[in-house]
């Protein structure tokens, strides 16, 4: 086989077989080097070259790694770069830019490439080397090896099945790691009855050289999870690396891009960036604890804590397989130490089974264990005398063995709260039976573990491996997994299991990546009536599903029947949901920052103070109001100075999915309209925005800037001219132009679909939250309050807590002129049931079922009804409600400005005002504990109302203030 290059030949008419002429003529070359080599030469050359370097465990590693090609010409794009361009130079900026391992193309006569290439880019660079080539036979792998490959290319198109096997099989032998290319399902069956590790789609046709962009995609989960899969073909730029890393691929080739790159390093750095995962607060909170179980010896430690495990299990019951004397425990233990720094170190959890409580304590003691796993029949009481946080394992039956789901559910939920009232720490599940005491490694049955996980927090084991574990953690809330048997090397007769580390990586990578860019998975336990979590068939919410539904025209049936299947499709896509958290990221400034506000929160228990010495004593009335600790959730730091900007650009990009080109929406304060405009303008959507005269008049600033933004701004003179009557006019137009246009509903209010799909893209502010506060204070907060007119900022805020006992929501309504005068916009404190808007909900009404309207100085707040969720978390006494008179709300806004050196919304302000109310038990469901954890949603910035202070002149902040 030459070591030279051909001139590459002109674009060459594609037809159907190139791939196959492309393979005969290499096995020509092949033949010919194998001519002039003997043997023993071939097998020394083997020998003599260096180590192959491993690849399989950087690319099980979190997130989707680069292999970064190296090719002069194609078939399909004729010459890409020069004939004699410096190889070593790329291969230098391919590293330097952090691709995890470098392709070389070895075929010259089509890709103007040669094994030579191959040598010297081996012996330029330290990263793994792919031999890109058209292997023909089995000693085309020597030669390949011979050059210093570390990967080699095996494509399924020129191989039948046990030719393709025993190429597979060589190579390994070999040393070198094979990727198995497929373009079909055929192929790929093929290359999946091999022993392959890396199996790669490709979306190009060899045969015809065609490219189908989507092919990778819907083939990925023809792909087992226990492979590595690499995407190939068809990549210009790095969003389609983004697209895939979130589809769950592992790595993907690219080349043309980069060769036609002026500056290959920061192509290559720009492709590498969209392949790492998410690390924002709100996919962080998604990422479930990892138990790495039954570790025998120190490589089975080192592979553990290499994959990040949360914890390490060292079994000490006799008779077991894994089983360890207390010596090599403590000695293992020890090594865990000695390779992680303290602030990074997996948990150390001995496992034990129905020992006496002094055992446990002085096992505890001799390992300086983190958590004792109690993996027997003990008590519930024993967990008060153990002097470490105890894991107690509760054995379920397995996959066919459950007849009474719910009576076994409610059983060993009882069981569960037992051990955790007693003092366990955590609650794990397994299968019961088998020949040793603790697990099987057999699957508990799913719809069991699911009933008892939306009860109480669990971990999960039993028979998880790579290729179960995301799938068990996407349909089952538990918060956890662990594994033992799933990520161990094959058994060694009369020796211990051990692990295997690629085993172990890919099990860590597949459970931490289960639930990224899925933000509407429910992942952790929800003991609260499903009708608040989520809506039935019919679009209705409640206890009683009550609230919402779809109450319009006929002619709009048809567009929110395809609204709601576009939606369905994408609700949980990955793809969908990882493009718009870059958007949300890079563009409108995500994650907003989580501020502890200490003097607004001193303000705040002075007004308490003031407001209980001016109160008439009522039952459970604190004498002094508590101290808190007040933390904001800064929205006003969002790009256009809003929370408002999340739905826009999610609903944005849904206008794109649904084929339409025309966006319209609505708006009070201006703030959904100017995010709504900046949504439109980036991704080149004409816009037309409905604003109530009256608000026009009252939010000049935002006029322009929509305006400016390239919206048309429809003045709306009916009724009050004010929010309800903006969404009446942009009904009417979305009516007309149902075909053509997009209503970009501003809050989780209207028909279903969309309170759902409201709170769905405004969930990130609390799902931001949580994680942010539990980094902080290491626990959830106390109270989660938000202002609420419609609800968007409200249900944003909330959602992530609706499931949390621990959690007190609460919601702070406009009370204008006070709700006792009538003039207020407190929809939920005096409204009643009745349907606005498409939706049945809490509204304004009279004896007459007549709307009333709303009167408050925040045009944001300024709406007669509230969204059907946040009606029926209200009607079923999870959702505490106070109220903010304007001119309480406008006090507010001046302490916040003077305590802080912060200007809020007046929206926001209303929230800030409640609080004292709230904290007093003047409003709410009572008051707060010392102590407490107080988040407030921030929903936007102030410098819209500054003419509201105008009109307010003679309201003043809080008195008191330092």
């Amino acid at each position: 086989m030459s070591n030279g290059r051909s001139t590459p030949v002109p674009r060459r008419l594609v037809r159907a077989g190139v791939v196959t002429d492309i393979a005969a003529r290499r096995r020509e070359d092949v033949r010919a080097a194998l001519a002039s080599l003997d043997r023993s030469e071939l097998r020394r050359r083997v020998r003599a070259a260096s180590d192959p370097r491993p690849v399989a465990e950087r690319l099980a590693g979190p997130g989707l790694h680069l292999i970064a090609e190296i090719k002069r010409a194609s078939p399909s794009a004729g010459a890409i770069a020069a004939v004699d361009e410096d190889v070593l130079a790329r291969a230098h900026a391919y590293q330097r830019g952090g691709a995890a391992a470098i392709s070389v193309l070895c075929e010259p006569h089509w890709f103007a490439g040669s094994v030579a290439d191959l040598s010297a880019v081996r012996a330029a660079v330290s990263v793994p080397v792919l031999a890109k080539d058209f292997v023909v036979e089995s000693r085309h792998l020597d030669l390949l090896r011979a050059a210093g490959a570390d990967l080699v290319l095996l494509l399924a198109v020129l191989h039948p099945g046990p030719r393709l096997g025993r190429l597979v099989d060589r190579a390994l032998a070999l040393g070198m790691e094979p990727l198995v290319e497929a373009h079909d399902e055929r192929e790929l069956d093929a290359s999946l009855a091999t022993s392959a590790r890396l199996i790669g789609i490709n979306n190009r046709d060899l045969r015809t050289l065609t490219v189908d962009p989507e092919r990778a995609a819907w083939m990925r989960a023809l792909v087992p999870e226990d492979r590595l899969a690499i995407a190939e073909s068809g990549v210009q730029k790095p969003a389609t690396v983004r697209a895939w890393r979130a589809l769950g691929f592992d790595g993907a080739l690219v080349g043309e891009a980069l060769v036609r790159s002026g500056d290959p390093e920061a192509a290559v750095r720009a492709f590498v960036a969209a392949g790492r995962p998410p690390t924002d607060p709100a996919n962080r909170d998604r990422v479930p604890f990892v138990k790495i179980c039954g570790v025998t010896d120190a490589a089975g430690i080192d592979a553990a804590v290499r994959a990040g495990a949360d914890a390490v299990g060292l079994n000490l019951v006799p008779g077991t397989p894994r089983a360890l004397e207390l010596r090599e425990a403590m000695a293992l233990a020890a090594h865990l130490r000695a390779i992680t720094p303290a602030g990074s170190r997996p948990a150390i959890v001995p496992i034990t089974v129905d020992l006496p409580v002094d055992d446990l304590n002085r096992i505890g003691e001799a390992l300086d264990a983190d958590a004792i796993q109690l993996s027997g029949h003990e008590p519930a009481g024993l967990a008060g005398d153990v002097r470490r946080p105890v894991w107690k394992v509760l054995h379920l039956p397995a996959s066919d063995g459950a007849s009474d789901h719910a009576a076994l559910a409610t059983e060993v939920i009882a069981a569960a709260r037992a051990h955790l009232s007693a003092g366990a720490a955590r609650i794990v599940v397994d299968t019961a039976g088998g020949p040793h005491p603790g697990g099987t490694g057999i699957r508990v049955d799913a719809d069991l573990v699911a009933a008892v996980a939306r009860e109480i927090r669990v971990i999960l084991a039993g028979g998880l491996g790579p290729a179960t574990v995301g799938q068990a953690l996407r349909t089952s809330p538990v918060v956890g997994v662990d594994v033992t048997s799933g990520v161990e090397a094959p058994r060694m007769p009369g020796r211990r299991p051990v692990k295997d580390p690629l085993k172990v990586a890919l099990f860590m990578k597949r459970a931490r990546s289960a639930r990224i860019d899925r933000p509407n998975l429910t992942i952790r336990p929800t003991p609260v009536h499903p009708g608040l979590l989520e809506v039935d068939a019919h679009g209705r919410w409640g206890m009683e599903r009550d609230f919402g539904g779809r109450y319009v025209p006929e002619t709009l049936m048809g567009a929110l029947g395809q609204l709601e299947a576009a939606y369905d499709a994408i609700r949980h896509d990955p793809r969908f949901w990882a493009e718009l958290n870059e958007l949300l990221e890079q563009f409108a400034g995500r994650p907003t920052a989580l501020y502890r506000s200490d003097r607004l929160s001193e303000a705040v228990r002075l007004e308490a103070r003031r407001l209980l010495a001016n109160a008439v004593p009522r039952r459970g009335q604190r004498v002094d109001p508590p101290a808190v600790r007040l933390y904001l959730k800064r929205e006003d730091l969002a790009h256009t100075g809003a929370h408002k900007i999340n739905n826009a650009l999610g609903q944005a990009l849904l206008t794109r999915r649904l084929g339409k080109a025309r966006v319209i929406a609505e708006t009070g304060a201006g703030q959904h309209g100017v995010a709504t405009a900046t949504a439109c303008a980036l991704l080149g959507l004409p816009c037309v925005v409905f604003m109530g005269e009256e608000d026009i008049r009252r939010q000049a600033p935002n006029v322009l800037r929509m305006r400016a933004l390239g919206a048309e701004v429809r003045s709306v003179t009916s009724g009050t001219a004010t929010l309800k009557d903006a969404v009446n006019e942009a009904m009417r137009d979305w009516v007309t132009n149902v075909e053509t246009t997009h209503y970009v509903l501003g809050s989780a209010m209207g028909p279903h679909p969309y309170p759902t799909i409201v709170r769905d893209f405004q969930r990130r502010i609390g799902d931001e939250a949580a994680r942010q506060i539990a980094d902080i204070e290491g626990r959830l907060p106390d109270m989660a309050l938000a202002c609420v007119g419609g609800g968007s900022n409200a249900i944003g805020l909330l959602a992530r807590f609706i499931g949390e006992p621990s959690v007190r929501l609460a919601v702070a309504e406009a009370a204008g002129d006070g709700v006792a005068t009538g003039r207020h916009a407190a929809a939920i404190a005096g409204g009643t049931p009745g349907i606005l808007h498409g939706s049945r909900s809490l509204m304004l009404q009279d004896q007459d079922g007549q709307v009333v309207e709303a009167h408050s100085a925040s045009a944001g707040l300024d709406y007669p009804g509230v969204g059907p969720q946040l009606a029926a978390l209200a009607e079923a006494g999870r959702l505490e409600v106070a109220t903010a008179t304007d001119r309480e709300a406008i006090a507010a806004l001046r302490t916040v400005t003077r305590t802080e050196g912060i200007l809020p919304a007046l929206e926001t302000a209303h929230a800030v005002a409640a609080l004292p109310k709230i904290l007093a038990g003047l409003e709410g469901s009572g008051p707060l504990p010392e102590g407490a954890v107080v988040l407030l949603g921030f929903s936007g910035r102030g410098d819209k109302d500054l003419a509201a202070l105008e009109r307010f002149a003679d309201v003043d902040a809080w008195t008191g203030l330092g």
